[in-house]
């Protein structure tokens, strides 16, 4: 079958950008599925060790997100992104390193998530900023929704995998696939050839203080960046009641061997191409206002069938097939449109502390949550939290409400 022709298409250095991209999706599921097993089953670390990895993880990312942002913003983000991916690389392999010797601690699987978390902050930051040098402003929803399908291809092909090879070569071992995923991606950025736009100095000496206080007021003071960002917050907050404890309620408390939790997960990836395909037919045809928040209401209604699962195995893992199969796809509806409509309004000189400011935010409040959820899962219970996870998706939605009905770019 002939490949389609005509825009992205025939960019070679989106081209480039996206292949950097897909198999580092695949290896980075090596490592979410990887890192919690490692704690959970090797290490008997529970629900509110759990927490505190994730919390912990997050916490460097938090304090230097806004600064981050600002640096990405006076230098190079195709560098930023290549430097991400080595130290990244670096930090993974040391995990079957020192599993060959037997010496894995909580503490190293804690630093390891520190700097993965770290840098791929800074490669998250500086690839929404860089995204707009490589495409042009009308290709913006088609290139975020490109992106956005290989991650939903990783979802069904990574998940997967990474159960696998987690039963057949233990946890440590599997993620050095995510290791040499980054050197992947780093050989394709290397070789994208598009120069980036000349870094805007401004009046100032340069001061990272400053500039990521100009972030902030930019973001506080836009009408549409405003609630947008305070929705992305509130629902990072309540979806980082899950990041602690999905595996270890599906693993502990429903009783799912890790080959077959993978491939429940890899379901969602099935939603999530689904949503990619569907994102940016969905963006040109409604509004952001109602997009946005329709999406997100009926990601809630879904979300609510992974707290209900309980009962025989073949019941728990169809309940919780059932909230990946139709939830992934509503987030990457609402993701890809979300991020498309950050970059349309954001200017280039901004865009990194527009990010800086998401990041510090999001993560701000998931290390909160995630320290919430681990301590009160202990005390009450997993299931409760979940299901106040599903209902604080939709209060996340009621920010989109101040969103102008009209959105010029």
């Amino acid at each position: 079958m002939a490949r389609p022709r005509g825009g992205l298409w025939d960019n070679p250095d989106f081209l480039r950008l996206w292949a950097a991209q897909s198999l580092s999706a695949i290896g980075t599921r090596f490592t979410r599925e990887g890192l919690p097993i490692i704690a959970a089953l090797s290490l008997g670390a529970g629900a509110s060790d759990l927490g505190l990895l994730v919390a912990l993880s997050a916490l460097p990312g938090l304090v230097l997100s806004p600064f981050a942002g600002a640096w990405i913003d006076r230098t190079r983000r195709r560098r930023v992104l290549i430097l991400s991916d080595l130290v990244r690389a670096a930090a993974l392999m040391s995990l079957p390193v020192l599993a060959w010797h037997d010496a894995i601690t909580i503490g190293h699987v804690m630093g390891v998530a520190t700097i993965v978390a770290l840098f791929s902050m800074l490669f998250q930051t500086a690839d929404n900023a860089y995204l707009p040098s490589v495409v042009e402003k009308g290709q913006l929803l088609e290139g975020n929704a490109k992106l956005a399908t290989t991650e939903a291809l990783a979802e069904v092909a990574g998940p997967a995998a990474a159960g696998v090879a987690i039963q057949l070569f233990t946890a440590p071992f599997a993620i050095l696939i995510d290791a040499l995923s980054y050197l992947w991606s780093a050989a394709f950025l290397a070789s994208i050839r598009r120069t980036e736009a000349p870094i805007e100095t401004g009046e100032h000496a340069p001061s990272l203080w400053r500039e990521a206080a100009e972030g902030l007021r930019f973001v506080f003071a836009h009408p549409v960046l405003r609630p947008l960002t305070l929705s992305i917050s509130s629902l990072m907050f309540f979806l980082s009641f899950f990041a602690p404890l999905y595996v270890l309620y599906a693993v502990r408390d429903l009783g799912i061997p890790p080959g077959i939790l993978g491939f429940v997960i890899a379901l969602g990836g099935v939603s999530a191409v689904v949503g990619a395909r569907v994102a940016a037919w969905a963006g040109k045809r409604c509004s952001p206002h109602k997009l946005l928040i329709g999406v997100l209401v009926a990601y809630a209604i879904v979300t609510g069938f992974i707290p209900l699962a309980q009962g025989p195995l073949w019941l728990a893992v169809t309940l919780l097939c059932m909230g990946q199969l139709f939830g992934d796809g509503l987030y990457v509806v609402f993701h890809t449109n979300a991020l498309a409509l950050r970059q349309t309004v954001t200017p280039d000189a901004l865009r990194g502390r527009e990010g800086g400011v998401v990041h510090l935010l999001s993560s701000g409040l998931g290390i909160v949550a995630a320290l919430l959820a681990g301590v009160l899962a202990d005390s009450i219970g997993i299931r409760p939290i979940l299901w106040a996870g599903a209902l604080g998706i939709f209060i996340s939605s009621l920010w989109l409400l101040a969103l102008p009905e009209t959105i010029e770019s």
